[in-house]
Parts: C-alpha cells; sequence; structure tokens
C-alpha cells in the first residue's frame, strides 16, 4: 500500500513537470521542492529533506527508481509491515538529505546543487536487505545474494556518473543500514 502510495505521488509529479507546467523542468522541480541547500540554510525550507524524494524530471531517471521503488518496496513492505517499512522510507529521506546538506555546508561544489529523485530511498532498501541478509540470515541471506550484484552495480555507477548525487546514496544506504539496525534491536520486525 505504501509503496503503491509512494511510486503514484512520483509519477503523478513527473507528469505535472513534463506535460502541465509551463516553467523549465528544473525550475518547476525547485518550486516543488527539490532539495536546495540555499533555501534550506537561507529560509528554513527543511521540508525540503522529504519532498526532494518524490520529485524526477527525466523520465529515464523516474522510469529507473520507480521501477526499483515497485520491486524492492513492495517485498520489504510485506516482510516489515507498514509502520516499520514507512520508518525506513523516512529515515533513509533523511539520513539522504542530511548527508547532502552537511557536503554542501563543507562544500561550496555542492551547495548551490538541485538534487531530486528516489534513489536515496531505493539505497536505503538496498541497506536494509544487507542487514537483513547479514543480521537475520536465512532466506533473506538468499535475497541479499541475489541482489549483492545489483547493489554493487549501483555503487559503482553512483561513483562513476557525475551527476548523480553520492552523498544522496550513501546518506539513503546509512539510512537503511540505522534503520534496520535499530528496528531489529527493539525487536520491531
Amino acid at each position: 500500500m505504501i509503496t503503491n502510495i509512494y511510486v503514484l505521488i512520483c509519477a503523478i509529479i513527473f507528469i505535472y513537470i513534463q506535460f502541465m507546467q509551463h516553467d523549465d523542468k528544473w525550475h518547476c522541480a525547485l518550486k516543488l521542492g527539490g532539495f536546495y541547500p540555499p533555501y534550506i540554510k537561507e529560509f528554513h525550507q527543511y521540508w525540503r529533506f522529504i519532498t526532494s524524494h518524490f520529485i524526477h524530471a527525466e523520465f529515464f531517471h523516474f522510469l529507473m527508481n520507480a521501477y526499483a521503488l515497485y520491486q524492492i518496496g513492495h517485498f520489504l513492505e510485506a516482510c516489515l509491515g507498514t509502520l516499520p517499512y514507512l520508518y525506513l522510507i523516512l529515515i533513509s529521506m533523511i539520513l539522504s538529505s542530511m548527508l547532502s546538506y552537511s557536503a554542501a555546508e563543507l562544500s561550496s561544489r555542492y551547495y548551490d546543487t538541485l538534487t531530486i529523485g528516489a534513489s536515496g530511498v531505493v539505497f536505503g532498501f538496498f541497506g536494509a536487505i544487507i542487514v537483513l541478509g547479514y543480521v537475520v540470515g536465512g532466506p533473506f541471506m538468499s535475497v541479499l545474494e541475489n541482489f549483492t550484484m545489483v547493489i554493487v552495480i549501483n555503487l559503482v555507477y553512483t561513483f562513476i556518473d557525475s551527476r548523480i548525487s553520492k552523498t544522496g546514496h550513501i546518506g539513503g544506504l546509512i539510512g537503511g543500514i540505522l534503520a534496520m539496525v535499530m528496528m531489529l534491536a527493539l525487536h520491531i520486525v
């Protein structure tokens, strides 16, 4: 249910940016809540830590993220249950954005950069699968073995493509790991 809602919101925003707005698609993404450090720092628009994870301006970016959200999200939602799954998503979003914001504070290179997309959450899912595989084991180790190449390819691609937010992806991965460790430690899942 949460997965379907997330993908649907991403699809509606993508369609709006592509076909219904009259601005440049990047300007529209910024107006809709894209992650932009100057607006967060100067105007305290902290909601961008969450809203940016629903926005996609390019078709391939949207398609890849929507596919990953749908496939991996349904699996994790069924395994974890609704509230733990929602917690995983939110922690992945927040840590993805926090690491990006921290990088912008440390380096002017990242300060004036618009960041959008659900890939921080997808990397959070990867982090959750890693923890489930190594800590819980059993059938989750088989899932991790099946996803290992996907995770490695995505990590390599993250560091090769200069257009990708490395801090957003790594922050999401860390968020997924931390969220899953916390839920397992508290026996929530």
